[in-house]
């Protein structure tokens, strides 16, 4: 199998960028974020060049890349809001008065 070598980054947007902004488009359905994350993206590949291994395609690779930004992103957002949920119920059952009600007995 041979290995595929890294092209100049510099070429990355032109090549690339287009199927990167679909695909983050696709999941995020927002132009903004899935412009930030594709940003991310290309800082984070151009971070850790030396660990391509060149057994897939560099837009393979980036994609790869983008998804893991795109999960990242969506564990967060459900983190805080489930964070905000959990806050909103412990608000309301502090408000709420104490009751014990009694069991029925048959």
């Amino acid at each position: 199998m041979t290995k595929t070598a890294l092209t100049d980054p510099s070429h990355w947007v032109e090549r690339y960028g287009d199927s990167l902004y679909r695909y983050a488009l696709l999941r995020l359905q927002s132009r903004e974020l899935a412009e930030d994350l594709i940003q991310e993206t290309f800082a984070a590949a151009l971070r850790n060049r030396s660990s391509f291994s060149g057994h897939s395609s560099e837009r393979t690779w980036l994609i790869g890349i983008l998804k893991h930004k795109i999960v990242d992103y969506l564990r967060a957002k459900y983190r805080e809001q489930s964070n905000v949920a959990l806050s909103v119920e412990m608000d309301r059952l502090r408000t709420r008065p104490f009751t014990i009600t009694p069991l029925a007995r048959p």
